[in-house]
């Protein structure tokens, strides 16, 4: 054995172990993961420390005048001067963050931050230099980064290095990097691309041994016009080289070109410790929408790493990140605090005074005086302190808690009754459990179509609408506006004392007014009630609700909006000296539970005893009575009825509820009150009945289509922007079994089209129906329809339409009762005669061996024209008319309690 090799190999073997590098915590790649020294894979979960070290306009609410930080610097030096305007960037670095900044990222969840530089604070620009083409070293950038980097050591997180603004910048898209036209951008300067090669390496020799500096992402959202990113490429290998010669252990982090996602020409990688970095913003969050950059991680076997997200509602906040997580991907947020935001962490307060100075440089208002604005500014920079901003708890919760919970919270704390709870401050929660509001995000990208989810701009990210409110009882500044029939928010509160209670609420209504109820852990307390005109949007009047009657205990309490048109700042529960003995047993709402199901609330438990059926009830649709079944009490809510039908209901049809009894009682001997057609909700899904049109735009859920206008006859929409794998569902009910036309309607200029339809049963299980393919019509609106064969089941299924081949244009799909026969009974079950007949049948039904349950007969174009059940018995014969029927086809379908069912066509005659 060589001893003296040994010797220097256990030297070099303990420098390791003493080297800061030699701990657990540097990450590299290993695979598709990003992993610690102890081979842990870490998934980054991060901030980006945007307008910092690079202003953008839209952070300080100058982009109408100013948007790259050069112009917004020339703007303030105009108004105060170089000297102040020094002492103003001074204050800015200083403040905007700092180590309770850090601190904070770290108590919220993050484990790293993305730290954006400019290259200005790190060395001069090529106009500058004493020397050309040498470089000049300034001690600001680096300190800054010092700073971050320890404060970031001593909380365990990470640091990304991000050349956010690049020598002369890297895009046209000026604010990103500032970029300044009038000079070499990056790309038309040798020099400005020399510097940034040599900036990179002073960067990684600096910080070669800090095992906290996750990595460096080379080049952020550069968006030029460079052929095949052939430019790019060679300037991302120059810089490799560079920081190789100092640096072997570091990550390197590559964005593609236009804004990070065009990887044109920068795979396969060049570096085995490399992960690419793509960015996702206002785009659907769905697996397809990142298979193009999961395809360049499966084909390179390299990790990813999402280096910027953000600038939309908690919502898409919540599901891009488990979308991400779920993939396995890290991430970082953009940005941390802005000027008056709400959708970030930190929002800076807009004084008074700056916005005096927004309205002078946007040609609003008088120039102000410079001490004046001077001040302004410096009082802006205060403001920028982690202990001066407002704190938007909302989002962090979106972005950690709901990730992995869809339970609700309270945004403070639960409320308590009697008290005043403010209509703004409902739970923090997912979508569908602690509020519902119709436009919960922006997803313009995906559909070409931007949507403001809050469009009042203020106090939370949510789907709900708030804006400053000018009420002066019971406010906290706020209030809900916009608001859009259906749309709910839940309060979780602590009821201190069970009684009957007054709900004073503030409203305001320019228009014709509304309506509004509450509900309570379910179940609806208050009837619906208007809230009347006010004269004006900020003009706040007192509207209450009397006799509520509430139970001591922890509650949800709902406010639902059934008819828009009111704004809502507060709602007050006043305690009365009533007992609920003394408060009328009514009629609270009703709404349907399914197709032959309707339940009905109350405002007291009701006893379960009830008179015989139907007890006074009547159940009317669309103007017409339809037999009641039963009622019953529900045993696991005494305050709601249950009520069961004699008819199919559909989610088209109007359904009212009456009472006129007087024997149904309340547990506390009260009698129900008579009421007269009171509406019931209709909660019924909207299902395509089968034969009949489906037209392509009223899918239920759909991935990877955009919707456009058409030309075809009949106008409205039609689907397009297709792609192989993108598919739609639809609800169906098939009347009848039996083969089918099945029409398309179809536009393509060019290539060939394909649609795969399959049915998937309620227990999940799908099968395929039909392929069908479609040539070119010669125009994306020159229309054709395409006619095939299929045979369909009866019952209710999800139609889906997957695209098989594109592109292609869709405009609806017809399903007709084809040329043959549809499929009978083979054992002759059901007899039907004399059929053909004029409009009487009569049926005899043989089943021993299972019972016969409902018969129905409908028409040829689905329509039901009999819907009656059938006597238990083991041998039926019924009497059928269709005397009021036209003349045609129609057809008998008995369904039965195995779930089987048989089917006769019915011939009437003239």
């Amino acid at each position: 054995m060589n001893l003296k090799l040994t010797f220097f190999a256990l030297c070099a073997f303990c420098l390791t172990l003493l080297s800061p590098l030699a701990g657990q915590h540097l990450l590299r790649t290993h695979g598709q993961a990003i992993v610690n020294d102890n081979q842990d894979t870490i998934l980054l979960r991060g901030m980006g420390l945007g307008g910092w070290m690079v202003q953008e306009g839209y952070m300080l609410q100058t982009s109408g005048f100013a948007n790259p930080q050069h112009e917004i610097r020339a703007a303030i030096e105009a108004l105060i001067g170089e000297e102040q305007t020094d002492l103003f960037y001074e204050a800015w670095l200083a403040n905007h963050v700092r180590k309770p900044d850090i601190d904070s990222l770290k108590s919220w969840g993050f484990n790293s931050i993305r730290l954006p530089m400019h290259y200005n604070l790190f060395t001069l620009p090529i106009e500058e230099e004493p020397i050309p083409g040498e470089q000049t070293w300034l001690d600001k950038g680096f300190e800054l980064t010092d700073s971050v980097i320890s404060w970031c050591a001593q909380n365990e997180m990470y640091v990304i290095l991000d050349l956010h603004a690049a020598p002369g910048g890297q895009g046209q898209d000026a604010a990103i990097s500032d970029y300044d036209p009038t000079k070499p951008s990056l790309w038309e300067s040798k020099d400005n691309r020399d510097k940034m090669v040599a900036l990179w390496k002073k960067i990684a020799e600096r910080y070669a041994d800090e095992q906290w500096v996750a990595g460096y992402d080379l080049l952020n959202e550069p968006n030029w016009e460079l052929p095949g990113n052939v430019l790019l490429r060679e300037l991302y290998e120059e810089v490799t080289d560079s920081i190789r010669t100092v640096d072997t252990t570091h990550m390197l982090i590559i964005e593609g070109n236009w804004w990070a996602n065009d990887f044109t020409g920068l795979t396969p990688p060049w570096d085995d410790n490399l992960v690419y970095s793509p960015h996702k913003y206002w785009s659907n969050n769905d697996v397809a929408t990142m298979q193009w950059v999961l395809d360049i991680r499966n084909t390179y076997n390299v990790p990813l790493y999402l280096g910027e997200s953000g600038e939309n509602s908690n919502v898409w906040f919540r599901d891009a990140i488990r979308l991400l997580e779920d993939l396995g991907i890290g991430w970082a947020w953009w940005p941390m605090k802005k000027i008056e935001s709400i959708s970030g962490p930190l929002s800076v307060v807009k004084t008074e005074e700056y916005q005096s100075l927004l309205d002078y440089w946007n040609g609003n208002g008088p120039a102000p005086d410079p001490a004046f604005a001077a001040a302004t500014l410096m009082e802006i920079t205060e403001g920028l302190k982690t202990e001066n901003c407002i704190l938007q708890q909302d989002v962090i919760d979106a972005m950690f808690r709901q990730v992995r919970s869809d339970e609700t919270v309270p945004y403070h704390q639960p409320h308590t009754i009697p008290g005043v709870i403010y209509a703004t401050d409902f739970d923090m929660g997912v979508v569908g459990e602690a509020y519902y509001d119709k436009v919960v995000a922006n997803y313009h990208v995906s559909t070409g179509n931007y949507t403001a989810w809050n469009n009042g701009w203020a106090y939370r990210n949510d789907g709900v609408d708030i804006e400053p409110c000018s009420d002066t009882l019971n406010t906290n500044g706020f209030h809900i506006g916009f608001t859009e029939t259906d749309e709910w928010m839940q309060y979780e509160s602590d009821i201190m004392e069970s009684g009957v209670y007054d709900i004073h609420l503030r409203v305001a209504s320019g228009g014709s007014g509304g309506r509004l109820h509450f509900a309570a852990d379910g179940t609806a307390i208050t009837p619906t009630s208007f809230m009347p005109p006010t004269g004006g949007w900020q003009n706040w009047e007192t509207v209450v609700i009397p006799n509520v009657i509430l139970d001591s205990n922890a509650q949800k309490i709902r406010l639902y909006i059934d008819a828009a048109g009111f704004n809502i700042s507060s709602f007050e529960f006043v305690g009365t000296t009533l007992a609920p003995a003394e408060v009328l047993t009514r009629f609270m709402e009703a709404s349907t539970v399914d197709e032959y199901t309707i339940k009905m609330n109350t405002n007291k438990a009701m006893n379960e005893v009830l008179p015989a059926a139907p007890s006074g009830f009547e159940i009317h649709v669309d103007g017409n009575s339809v037999p009641v079944t039963s009622v019953k009490i529900d045993p696991d809510n005494h305050k709601q009825f249950l009520f069961s039908v004699d008819y199919l209901l559909k989610s088209t049809e109007d359904i009212r509820i009456s009472y006129s009894g007087s024997e149904v009682m309340a547990n506390d001997g009260v009698a129900l009150s008579p009421f007269t057609l009171e509406k019931v909700k209709n909660n019924l899904p909207f299902v395509h009945q089968l034969p009949g049109r489906v037209e392509a735009e009223a899918f239920r859920v759909q991935q990877g289509i955009e919707l456009e206008e058409t030309t075809d006859q009949g106008g409205g929409q039609n689907i397009a922007y297709l792609d192989p794998g993108d598919y739609l569902d639809y609800e169906v009910n098939i009347t009848t079994p039996g083969a089918y036309q099945v029409s398309y309607r179809t536009a393509s200029q060019f290539g060939s089209g394909g649609i795969e339809l399959q049915l998937i049963d309620t227990a999940g299980n799908a099968f395929v129906i039909q392929n069908a393919s479609f040539t070119p019509t010669g125009d994306w609106q020159s229309w054709s329809t395409t006619q095939q064969m299929a045979d369909l089941p009866s019952g209710r299924y999800t139609l889906r339409a997957r695209i098989t081949a594109a592109p292609f244009n869709l405009n609806w799909m017809e399903f007709s009762l084809g040329t043959t026969s549809i499929q009978e009974e083979l054992d002759e079950t059901a007899i039907v005669f004399p059929n053909p007949s004029e409009g009487m049948y009569q049926l005899q039904l043989n089943t021993p061996e299972k019972q016969a349950m409902r018969l129905q007969v409908y028409a040829a174009d689905g329509q039901v024209v009999v819907n009656r059940p059938l006597p238990k018995a083991a041998q039926i014969e019924e009497t059928i008319s269709l005397a009021s029927q036209p003349s045609g086809c129609y057809y008998l379908f008995i369904r039965f309690s195995d779930g089987t069912a048989c089917s006769k066509k019915l011939i009437k005659l003239d």
